[in-house]
C-alpha cells in the first residue's frame, strides 16, 4: 500500500500526472487549509473561499496532463490570489478587494517561482500591448478597470456585441501566443 503522507510534493505530482487520484487527495489535504485561509483572509466569505479552492483543485486535477510542475505550493497560492481577483472582478466589489489585496501577503516558497510568475505577467502584459488599439482598450477596460460589457459599450459608443467580440479576439490571441502555457491564462485574467 502507498504511503502518501510520507511522499515529497514532487513525488505526489508525478503520481497525479500518472492519474493517481489518491496522490491528488493527499496533495489536497496538505494544502486545503493553507489555500482556504489565504482566500478567506481576502474575501471574508467562507462559502466563496471554499468554492474558489474547490475550483482551483478541480482545474488542477482536470489539467494534470498539461502542467509541468515539480513544486506546486507557490503555484496554488498564486492561483488563489488570481482567482480571488477574478471573483471580485465578476462580483463588482473591486474597491474593497483592492484594499484587501493590498493588505494580503504575497507568499512564494522561493525566489525562482516569484521570478517565473513575474516573467509570465510581463509576457501577458507585452502580448496585451501588441493587440490592436481598440481591442486592447476594450480588453483593458474589461479585465483591469473591471467594467461591464454594458458600461464599456456605453463609454465607447459601440454595441455590447462588439465589446464581447473584441474581448473574444483578445483572449484568442493571448491563448495562441502563450502556446502550451495558454492554460495559465485563467490565473491572470
Amino acid at each position: 500500500m502507498e504511503s502518501y503522507p510520507t511522499y515529497s510534493e514532487e513525488r505526489l505530482l508525478q503520481l497525479i500526472k500518472a492519474d493517481d487520484y489518491d496522490a491528488f487527495e493527499e496533495l489536497y489535504s496538505r494544502y486545503f487549509d493553507l489555500l482556504y485561509g489565504y482566500a478567506y483572509n481576502v474575501i471574508r466569505d467562507k462559502e466563496v473561499a471554499k468554492d474558489i479552492i474547490q475550483d482551483i483543485f478541480t482545474w488542477f486535477w482536470e489539467n494534470r496532463q498539461q502542467w509541468q510542475l515539480t513544486s506546486c505550493k507557490g503555484y496554488l497560492l498564486t492561483a488563489v490570489r488570481f482567482k480571488t481577483a477574478s471573483y471580485f472582478r465578476s462580483a463588482k466589489v473591486q474597491e474593497s478587494f483592492t484594499q484587501n489585496l493590498k493588505n494580503a501577503p504575497v507568499l512564494y516558497p522561493d525566489e525562482s517561482l516569484e521570478l517565473e510568475v513575474k516573467e509570465l505577467q510581463q509576457l501577458i502584459e507585452s502580448l496585451i500591448q501588441d493587440l490592436p488599439d481598440r481591442c486592447r482598450e476594450i480588453f483593458q477596460l474589461s479585465r483591469f478597470a473591471y467594467q461591464s460589457h454594458k458600461d464599456i459599450a456605453k463609454k465607447l459608443g459601440i454595441s455590447e456585441k462588439t465589446v464581447e467580440a473584441q474581448i473574444t479576439i483578445a483572449l484568442k490571441k493571448l491563448r495562441g501566443s502563450l502556446g502550451k502555457y495558454h492554460y495559465l491564462l485563467f490565473l491572470f485574467l
